[in-house]
């Protein structure tokens, strides 16, 4: 019977596995087809209504199964005076971080990571919309769900501990860090995140974290965007 249930537990690990797999394909979707459409020049406003219904699909299907394998209710009637502090902290945390890391690649002669260079492309050749829908809402619900969600509640059920640290390391390397100072922005970035879904045990929290510090980095690049194509402005 011991070994009856092992296999059946291992059994229920490796599904989570393909779970997982198939999840991160289904959430590279809309952004492959965000880069077919700059390929094929399709007009923005188009294009952006597109990867916006294309997201909009994924979005629900990703929210869905979360309520239903119980890794989020997304109800915030949970939310107090608290949290919020505990966001603006986590967020300040994060901050440094980057700051940090910033610093280093200055050192080490380089502008930027890969991930964010290729973040500013999209931006900068492809709709608002599009870069709205995937960096603010589609990365942080997907990737906490990903990585803070089906990583340590179901790939290491009865090692949520571990199942954190793994979750920190996966969502570091989905970043595609190249060098240290990469490593330290995504990782430091990843381990906030963790920590924050770790001590509430509330993965939306560390959701509202994830979109918190995307949609400012979004803001800021749309801005950019927004005096180049109107003003003329090389910024």
């Amino acid at each position: 019977m011991k070994e009856k249930n092992m296999w059946k537990e291992l059994l229920n690990r490796a599904g989570w596995i393909l779970v997982f797999l198939l999840a991160v394909l289904v959430y590279q979707v809309p952004l492959v087809v965000t880069s077919i459409l700059t390929l094929k020049e399709v007009a923005l406003l188009q294009s952006g209504l597109i990867v916006a219904g294309l997201s909009t699909v994924v979005l629900a299907l990703f929210i869905m199964g979360a309520r239903k394998t119980k890794l989020a209710s997304f109800n915030f009637s949970f939310f107090r005076a608290k949290d919020l502090a505990r966001l603006g902290l986590s967020y300040l945390v994060i901050i440094c971080s980057n700051i940090l890391g910033s610093i280093l690649l200055q050192l080490s002669n380089e502008t930027t990571t890969a991930n964010q260079s290729q973040i500013n492309d999209m931006v900068q050749n492809s709709s608002l919309i599009s870069s709205f829908f995937l960096l603010a809402l589609l990365a942080p619900i997907c990737e906490e769900i990903l990585c803070r969600g089906i990583v340590p509640k179901k790939i290491f059920r009865g090692k949520e501990n571990l199942g954190f640290v793994v979750g920190t390391i996966v969502f570091a390397l989905l970043h595609q860090p190249s060098n240290l100072p990469s490593l330290l922005i995504y990782g430091g970035m990843s381990t906030v995140l963790s920590w924050t879904a770790y001590k509430t045990q509330r993965l939306e929290m560390s959701i509202l974290l994830h979109m918190i510090v995307n949609g400012i980095a979004f803001c800021l690049l749309a801005l950019v965007v927004i005096m180049s194509r109107t003003l003329g402005i090389s910024v």
